[in-house]
């Protein structure tokens, strides 16, 4: 009910809803999938071509539009929910681009109403397939691509057909071109068997894909006979360990399991029951024992007996396994003194899981995790909170039910997502089983931050979809840096700061989620929203060795106002409790690295504007952040100002703040435009011309390596650019066709004007690039 409430909240009050969240009547910690279903929803009934006596319609729908833009973005989102829509105003314009009431009807999301296909996004590829050890069959497909609009139906009925043999996955190429690229997709729809990475290339039927998925599983079935069944079914490991299904078949008999779906019955059945066959026109007498010649048995372990036999009426791959889950012993309950020993002893001898439950009717009605006992390595129970006060410390009784992993390295995790399928409880053991990351409480929490160690506590609300995707990452926070590292001794807790609301007030902490990272020297850094676990320790290592200094108005004076004739200097004049300034913290760091590297004397600081307010008020700062370029003093090309600040128009993140600094740092790189015919084509001297336009990609990929190779070179060769978009005539009259063109010029010998198409120089590789130089002005090493 609460759904189809906010659904109708955003279909009739679009105009008063500014929540992006209501207006497509969904929860906050909705994923991808349902916040695509609600779109299409609402998008098929209030779309302008459906609407056309709605002279506000093509408004509203640009305010929906935006919303699921927004939401279906990982970075976008993330900054939505920390910030609200001040956080997306840095250069983001959405809404007004969208597609026909046809397409939304026709041709998007079109398998979101299938339960069997998963449909992955970039971080859920790498987490469920990449890093796990379960089989996929993928569909990469694009929205726009007609083949594989005609595919769909096909993919769905094999989806339909394989459920519970492997799993089947469908990935939209036109909105996770990236993640497509990454697996080597060039074609749609390209259906990938993993974790292989094996393209199908074969005839698109399901029957075909069918065997093309099950010759390439590792299902074993045995064939019983008089010789081995007793051996089997008694004494030989690891068969005696489980039960078994036995198909028996023989004679004229039809009804018997195909070899194909005995091998699909192994694989639902791996780890679960041995899956056998018995040819009883060859062996009558075994036949005999269980008086049956045709049909499938069940039997206990270790009981391959007429007296133990369950018949199975079904033929269907998927009937039978669920039929023989039916008689898979429930997961067993732990008793209270046993979990309270766990909760107090904090180190078992190996993981252990606890599936924590509000009532028994809650495992009765999730038979299939009955399944995990044989999916992950640690033992698993289950304890039913109905009948004990023991769970009120632990969990929210309302979010149940949720596992418990007890770990080897000390206390305990939980799954606030709340697995809903034996997959993702399996997923969320194996990784917590491993991980060192651990739930914090009010006497843990305060060691945490005043102990002494490296701490990283994560401060985050289990209602908040970014702060259960950061827990996910800091569980492979210890399995991706080295045993050498420093920081594989890293503790990590995370404190629901639901249930501790004031130590998290206390924390200063605003947004979910917040990481602080705790220093032995007594030293915080904080982390604000989501990030990938490679961003992660980036952010560790720039706190530990900060490229960004932080500034006193005493030092501003010394390094920045009094700087050397050569040095560049890029400040942050921020406020601790701005959002779009910790937004651009990270960036900052990771652009003063960047920066660092294309000239030594570049360097970023920062200035805390709280702290130091008066100061910033003297210093004309009247908005956070202002970041102030003061460029070098000696360039070739003089400044006409003494300082510049970053443009609003332009997104703060590292790449743009780089193209931005680049602009400012000294260079031996002159910019020409008509003069270039007596600078460079009537001069005696060597010259190299980068002919370039201001929006190419590789243009500006080249610029930091063409301005190095100017400073190696200067001496001897002189350097310019020039920009086709501002002087197209120039170009033109060059004949350059495309960008960026790098030419040679050696220098005239006699009176006559050097050819306009000089030397081509086609490698962007530094070293190359120089050989080149060095080999065409007949330079030597001493030279230059």
């Amino acid at each position: 009910m609460r759904a189809i409430h906010l659904l109708l909240v955003g279909l009739v009050g679009l105009a008063l809803a500014d929540d992006y969240y209501e207006l497509l009547g969904v929860e906050r910690d909705a994923d991808d999938r349902t916040i695509r279903k609600a779109f299409k929803r609402i998008a098929i009934k209030k779309h302008p071509d459906r609407n056309k006596d709605n002279p506000s319609a093509h408004d509203e729908f640009v305010k929906i539009n935006k919303a699921y833009e927004v939401l279906k973005d990982e970075n976008l989102r993330k900054k939505y929910d920390q910030f609200g829509e001040k956080g997306l105003e840095d250069g983001f314009q959405g809404g007004n681009n969208y597609q026909s009431w046809q397409f939304y009807n026709d041709n998007f999301g079109i398998y979101d109403e299938d339960p069997e296909i998963v449909t992955l996004n970039r971080a859920d590829f790498q987490r469920l397939v990449t890093d796990s050890n379960d089989i996929w069959f993928i569909n990469f497909y694009s929205t726009y691509c007609s083949h594989c609009h005609q595919l769909a139906p096909t993919w769905r009925k094999f989806a339909r057909e394989i459920e519970g043999t492997i799993r089947v996955g469908a990935v939209n190429c036109a909105e996770d071109p990236q993640l497509c690229q990454g697996q080597r997709v060039g074609a749609y729809p390209s259906l990938v068997f993993y974790p292989t990475g094996e393209f199908y290339n074969g005839v698109r039927d399901v029957e075909l894909m069918t065997d093309f998925v099950i010759q390439r599983l590792k299902s074993e079935v045995l064939h019983l006979n008089a010789d081995n069944w007793k051996a089997l079914s008694e004494e030989w490991e690891p068969y005696n360990r489980l039960p078994w299904v036995v198909d028996t078949c023989g004679g004229d008999n039809i009804e018997c399991l195909s070899s194909t779906t005995r091998r699909k019955l192994s694989a639902m059945l791996d780890g679960l029951a041995n899956v056998a066959t018995i040819d009883c026109s060859a062996e009558e007498t075994l036949c005999s024992k269980f008086e049956q010649t045709s049909g499938v048995m069940y039997f206990p372990a270790r009981k391959l007996q007429k007296k133990h036999q369950q018949n199975i009426e079904s033929m269907d791959a998927q009937e039978i396994t669920k039929q023989v889950i039916e008689y898979l012993d429930e997961i067993p309950m732990i008793e209270q003194e046993s979990l309270q020993r766990l909760l107090e002893a904090n180190d078992p001898d190996e993981p252990i899981a606890v599936w924590m439950v509000a009532n028994e009717k809650q495992t009765s009605e999730r038979k299939d995790f009955r399944r995990l006992p044989a999916l992950v390595p640690s033992p698993v129970f289950s304890f039913d909170c109905s009948k004990s006060d023991l769970c009120d410390e632990i969990v929210d009784k309302t979010k149940l039910p949720q596992f418990i992993v007890f770990k080897t390295t000390g206390g305990y995790e939980i799954d606030y997502a709340g697995a809903k399928d034996y997959y993702g409880a399996s997923t969320f053991i194996r990784e917590a089983s491993t991980s060192h990351i651990h739930v914090l409480n009010r006497d843990s929490y305060e060691y945490a931050i005043s102990g002494g160690e490296f701490y990283i506590v994560d401060y985050f609300a289990p209602w908040c979809p970014p702060c259960l995707k950061l827990l996910g990452e800091y569980r492979r926070f210890h399995t991706t840096v080295s045993e050498e590292s420093v920081l594989h001794s890293v503790a990590i807790g995370s404190l629901d700061c639901v249930k501790y609301k004031d130590l998290c007030t206390a924390a200063g902490v605003q947004n979910y989620p917040t990481s602080i990272i705790y220093t032995p020297d007594g030293k915080q850094h904080r982390m604000v929203g989501y990030h990938s676990i490679d961003a992660v320790l980036e952010y560790i290592d720039n706190a530990l060795n900060p490229s960004v200094v932080e500034m006193s108005p005493e030092q501003f004076d010394e390094l920045v106002v009094n700087r050397k004739d050569e040095e560049t200097w890029l400040v942050d004049f921020f406020a601790p409790w701005c959002g779009p300034c910790q937004q651009l913290a990270p960036e900052l760091q990771k652009a003063a690295r960047a920066i660092g590297g294309m000239d030594e004397n570049a360097k970023v600081a920062s200035i805390d504007c709280q702290k130091y307010a008066q100061f910033c008020k003297q210093t004309q700062i009247v908005s956070y952040p202002t970041v102030r370029m003061f460029p070098a003093k000696k360039t070739k090309q003089p400044r006409r100002a003494a300082f510049y600040d970053y443009p609003n128009h332009m997104w703060r993140n590292s790449d743009s703040i780089q193209r931005w600094v680049y602009n400012f740092l000294p260079t031996e790189v002159v910019t020409l435009g008509n003069d270039f015919p007596t600078t460079v084509l009537d001069s005696t001297e060597p010259w190299i011309v980068d002919f370039f336009a201001p929006w190419c990609g590789h243009c500006i990929q080249f610029a930091p390596i063409y301005d190095q190779i100017a400073k190696e070179l200067g001496e001897k060769v002189n350097f310019a650019k020039i920009d086709c978009d501002q002087w197209p005539g120039v170009c033109q009259g060059a004949q350059v066709r495309a960008y960026p063109t790098i030419r040679l010029y050696s220098g005239k010998t006699g009176w006559s004007r050097q050819d306009v198409l000089g030397y081509g120089i086609t490698t962007q590789h530094k070293e190359t690039f120089v050989q080149i130089v060095r080999q065409q002005l007949k330079l030597d090493h001493d030279e230059l």
